[in-house]
């Protein structure tokens, strides 16, 4: 969720991160007991002769351990969105590859286009090219972020016409 502070005037820095409620500890522990479960319940069968469950529950840990292991891989992403001045600046990090796009303010536009299955997508457009933001947000979240931003951009209009 956007955390926020204005800094003053019509200036803003938002910024988004997944949130977990496990500890990678935590989800170490998870996997590994959902494993031990499956793994011992399909040996007590396998040892009364229905050894085909074998491949299946092994294919099922496998499986686990590629989700558990795309949550950590993923743990340390965000999104860090600043206006001040003449600039508004997106910064994502996705993994470890951290993107930076920087748009001229007087030209930046905030589009929210509705997608199928009632999803949202928050666009920053400016000069023929959109941005998307607020990927870590709920749709709730970035139409909260979208009036915002939108505050914060015509606020600097209305100074500069005054």
């Amino acid at each position: 969720m956007y955390n926020s502070e204005a800094a003053g005037g019509d200036q803003l820095a938002l910024f988004s991160r997944r949130r977990y409620s496990m500890s990678p500890t935590g989800r170490f522990l998870v996997l590994g007991s959902l494993a031990a479960v499956t793994l011992g319940i399909s040996l007590g069968f396998a040892l009364n002769g229905a050894w085909p469950l074998l491949p299946f529950a092994g294919i099922e840990c496998v499986a686990l351990y590629l989700a558990f292991r795309w949550l950590q891989r993923h743990e340390d992403d965000y999104e860090f969105l600043t206006i001040e001045d003449q600039s508004l600046t997106v910064e994502s990090c996705v993994v470890v590859t951290v993107e930076r796009r920087s748009l001229n303010r007087a030209w930046a536009q905030v589009v929210v286009e509705s997608q199928p299955q009632g999803r949202v997508r928050l666009l920053l457009r400016s000069h023929g090219r959109d941005t998307e933001v607020g990927k870590l947000l709920s749709n709730e979240g970035k139409l909260t972020a979208a009036a915002r931003i939108r505050e914060r951009l015509s606020a600097r209009a209305l100074t500069i016409k005054d």
